[in-house]
């Protein structure tokens, strides 16, 4: 449907169209889709100035098809006049916010965003639920809208029924459509998918376009709206010169990296100062970045995820060489992570933690991290800001009243720890 959509926009409208996917992967599927078009008849192709290449495609008045993966570069360098975004939820949500903006020079801008609800919380789930507020239209399909016909006595059908004891409960998810003429998909497909579900939250997500259910979340979402603010009018939680400050930093690799700066307020309240994203960033640039936010806050101790080793020493010989008196304090997630989430679930849980609602992809994480499915263990996914998050709360346990941490000795003009690391503490 994107492929002969943006066919049309590009071909017939002149548009400069950019198919965007969460990988490169995706966003070929659409553009193979987009090129198997203009290969269908020989006058489109004659009509172009010259065949399309891999990725890239030029128009008769110098419009253009390109295909590109989420990324920071490409998100933020054409200027197209419709932007496809495929699987938004499988693309990190600051990498969809850049690209939007992308249209905004065009006559005529044009977004279309697609994906399965594979968030709970996210900028699409955002959108969706704003999207008259914001100027979209919605279009949403379930799995019996594109089966092919089928006879309705395949739920009555003893031996089905014995198979699959609940099969009525899919019966009554087709609500009584019988497939359509030009559907593509058997009704036996749906059935054997049925029958094999993960779980009914998975059927409904990948086949009924609902979405996830919101059982399993670390946070409860009321929770974390509590702790969202208007840096504007409620400027109170505003950098107080002299208060105590720390970093919490998880390093993604080959995905997000966050850094969260936390500032401890009133009545034991934190409030996040700053939070950077990086996808794709080399180490040494947010380096410098959390060098000069060590500055700006005069933080005194970073707490970061130990899997990045080199990275720490990195960053810890970076913050010797601008002498500053700052310690990489390195957190074990492996030990660390149940007393670290149960400090972190506590600071939302008593409203002890104030993030700046224009941080919206802080708090998109901390509303849809979510456990392991029967586990009380936090999935690995979407939980780089909370990861940072809980680095940075390992300095303020509630229910203590200090860090075992204590200050910064200089000696013959380098700084040192006096103390090595926390004790494990409860709260």
């Amino acid at each position: 449907m994107l492929g002969s959509l943006g066919f049309c926009l590009f071909y017939f409208r002149d548009n400069s169209v950019i198919d965007m996917g969460g990988a490169m992967a995706q966003a070929k599927i659409v553009y193979n889709y987009f090129t198997s078009i203009i290969y269908s008849d020989a006058r489109i192709i004659r009509t172009l100035p010259k065949e399309p290449m891999m990725e890239y495609t030029t128009g008769v008045d110098n419009n253009y098809f390109s295909c590109v993966a989420a990324s920071p570069k490409a998100v933020r360098g054409p200027h197209p006049d419709v932007l496809m975004a495929d699987e938004v939820c499988e693309t990190p949500d600051d990498l969809v916010e850049s690209a939007l903006p992308m249209v905004d020079t065009s006559p005529t801008p044009l977004r279309i965003l697609t994906s399965t609800f594979h968030k709970v919380f996210g900028i699409f789930q955002d959108i969706w639920d704003r999207a008259e507020e914001l100027g979209y239209t919605r279009f949403s399909w379930d799995i019996f809208d594109v089966v092919q016909k089928f006879d309705a006595s395949i739920w009555d059908d003893p031996k089905l029924n014995r198979e699959i004891p609940d099969l009525h409960k899919l019966k009554a998810l087709s609500k009584g459509k019988l497939g359509d003429p030009d559907g593509w998909i058997p009704i036996t497909n749906v059935i054997n998918a049925w029958r094999g579900k993960r779980s009914l939250d998975w059927f409904l997500t990948e086949y009924m376009g609902e979405r996830p259910s919101a059982s399993g979340l670390v946070n409860d979402p009321v929770d974390v709206d509590a702790a969202a603010f208007d840096p504007v009018l409620e400027n109170q939680y505003n950098y107080d010169k002299g208060a105590e400050c720390v970093i919490g930093l998880d390093w993604g690799f080959s995905s997000m990296t966050s850094v969260v700066a936390l500032m401890n307020h009133a009545d034991a309240v934190k409030v996040q100062l700053r939070n950077e994203n990086y996808t794709q960033v080399a180490s040494e640039i947010i380096i410098e970045d959390v060098v000069g936010m060590v500055r700006d806050y005069d933080i005194r101790f970073i707490y970061a995820d130990s899997a990045g080793k080199f990275e720490n020493n990195a960053l810890q010989t970076a913050l010797d060489k601008a002498r500053l008196k700052c310690q990489v304090v390195e957190v074990v997630f492996g030990k660390e992570k149940d007393e670290m989430l149960g400090n972190y679930r506590a600071h939302f849980q008593r409203r002890k933690l104030k993030i700046p609602k224009t941080d919206k992809v802080a708090l998109w994480q901390h509303k849809r991290y979510r456990y392991v499915e029967g586990t009380n263990k936090p999935q690995k996914k979407n939980d780089h800001v909370p990861d940072a998050t809980m680095c940075a709360l390992k300095h303020w346990p509630l229910g203590e009243t200090a860090s075992d941490i204590t200050d910064i000795q200089s000696t013959g003009g380098e700084a040192r720890p006096i103390t090595s690391g926390l004790r494990n503490k409860r709260f």
